[in-house]
């Protein structure tokens, strides 16, 4: 088994990649690869990639999308007291290796490989890169249960969080989620709506082919900058 490294997705074949990704939408090549290309998850944004891949007999048989971090935006797992208190004891905890989707907060597996040995493996090369690059940390975000449990019995620390979902028990529609509100709550729901109506506020639903660039110049587009030197947040 060979481990390779890669600064671009754009290096790493397409469909070899998505057949480990399997049905996870934000774990595709073409996902990860436009953040890439667009510059979202880039360099310049605190986004340095260095996907792993593990191969055998020339087929890619492992990865792990795996970044550079120089702040902590767009991971939705707060760890700025971790960051200030590297500082306060005259410490760098930037940067930091990171295996996430960018801006994305969703569970999945980390460790694309069906094989357990080709996962240790890829882990494995993970912490070597962090003992070699000298990060400060190595952390993967999200990962499955069943994951995380393998992580944990290779030496890696848990951290727990919580994130609240709602689920659809069975509406039809939004009128009939109202009617299973109490009175009050449902009186409540439908005075804000109607303000909304009120406001002359409407509302359209257009898919990507059908956005235009004259739409796209009512977005403005945030700036992520690097931390600056007194402070460990950087400013958005």
């Amino acid at each position: 088994m060979i481990i390779r490294r890669h600064n671009r997705i754009a290096d790493i074949p397409e469909a070899a990649w998505d057949a480990l990704a399997g049905d996870q939408p934000m774990l595709r090549h073409a996902f990860l690869s436009a953040l890439q290309e667009s510059g979202c998850a880039s360099p310049e944004t605190g986004w340095d990639a260095c996907f792993l891949t593990a191969w055998e007999n020339d087929a890619l048989i492992g990865a792990l999308p795996l970044y550079f971090k120089s702040h902590s935006w767009g991971e939705f797992v707060f760890d700025w007291a971790w960051a200030e208190a590297y500082e306060r004891h005259g410490l760098r905890y930037y940067p930091k290796l990171l295996s996430a989707v960018p801006f994305t907060p969703v569970a999945g597996p980390r460790l694309l490989a069906e094989r357990a040995d080709t996962r240790a493996a890829l882990l494995e090369a993970a912490l070597e890169l962090a003992r070699e690059t000298g990060v400060s940390s190595l952390h993967l975000l999200f990962p499955t249960a069943d994951q995380a449990a393998e992580m944990q019995s290779r030496g890696l620390m848990l951290r727990r969080g919580m994130q609240l979902h709602w689920r659809n028990p069975g509406h039809a529609d939004f009128d009939a989620y109202l009617a299973s509100l109490r009175r009050d709550k449902r009186k409540k729901v439908q005075q804000e709506r109607r303000k909304v109506s009120d406001a002359g506020i409407r509302f359209e639903h257009r898919r990507g082919t059908q956005i235009t660039a004259e739409d796209w110049r009512h977005f403005p587009w945030p700036v992520t900058r690097a931390p600056t030197s007194n402070s460990t947040r950087p400013s958005p």
